[in-house]
């Protein structure tokens, strides 16, 4: 990482030393490089409401299922999940879900109004997809069904938000309409590639949900108790502990991976 006052550099060069299990006529050193993007994040306001939004799939703990998607379509490579966060809300008192994990009801964020991060004009919509039932129950996944019922709006400068894994029928905008930050476009679901209710959120650089690349946004403000300990108590039914490091107010940030998110009502 470097310092705040460092010049960034215009590009960064990986150097690559290989071994094989055997003997083979393959290089043993390669690089590879990357151009470094001098943009500043696009700054959002929330997508959703409340408290105790779990980042789960976040930024930056390894190879998440968000990081590691690399989408090959038409020829070419996409990385349009490098930055998604899936929300998952947890209850009162710290669970995940309360109740029959395979009832949607037992799961608090199922039903949360989803709200526009930003200012925009819709440019794409997918409806009709039924809710799954929440744990082990995913239907055959394709191109067409992957993010369940979506909203995408075109929020200007060659951005686009994603919102995805609504409820079918929830929608209160369609494509062509103008949408203000804070206007609501649909409730939480469990469409499409998803075992849990949630909201899959991402801003993209193209349109398609797929056929684009991610890119890094923060949230101009959320509050937070810390980030989750015990990730797999929690799978298991029991109330979250957080580690408090990451507490306290967040300005112009993007939550990390599991940690435990507060946005304003």
């Amino acid at each position: 990482m470097l310092p705040k006052t460092a010049t960034l550099p215009r590009s960064i060069a990986h150097d690559f030393s290989l071994t094989y299990a055997s003997t083979q006529n393959l290089p043993a050193h390669e690089r590879s490089g990357v151009q470094v993007a001098h943009d500043r994040p696009v700054v959002v306001g929330p997508a959703l409401t409340g408290a105790r939004w779990v980042a789960v799939n976040a930024c930056c703990n390894g190879t998440t299922s968000h990081r590691q998607a690399v989408n090959p379509i038409n020829g070419a490579f996409y990385v349009a999940e490098r930055f998604a966060i899936d929300f998952a809300r947890l209850t009162p008192d710290l669970r995940l879900f309360d109740g029959d994990p395979e009832q949607l009801a037992s799961w608090p964020g199922y039903g949360a109004e989803v709200v526009s991060a930003a200012r925009g004009v819709v440019v794409g919509t997918r409806d009709g997809i039924a809710d799954n039932v929440p744990v082990g129950s995913l239907p055959p996944i394709t191109l067409d069904n992957i993010g369940g019922n979506y909203v995408v709006v075109d929020i200007g400068g060659g951005k686009f938000a994603y919102y995805a894994h609504l409820q079918p029928g929830s929608f209160t905008v369609g494509v062509g309409d103008r949408v203000r930050r804070g206007q609501a476009l649909g409730l939480v679901g469990n469409s499409g590639n998803t075992d849990f209710p949630h909201l899959h959120f991402h801003v993209m650089d193209s349109p398609s949900p797929l056929a684009s690349d991610g890119l890094p946004y923060e949230f101009n403000f959320f509050t937070s108790p810390g980030t989750i300990v015990n990730g797999d108590d929690v799978l298991a039914g029991e109330p979250a502990t957080f580690d408090p490091t990451l507490s306290g107010p967040h300005s112009r940030q993007i939550p990390m991976d599991v940690q435990v998110v507060d946005f304003p009502s």
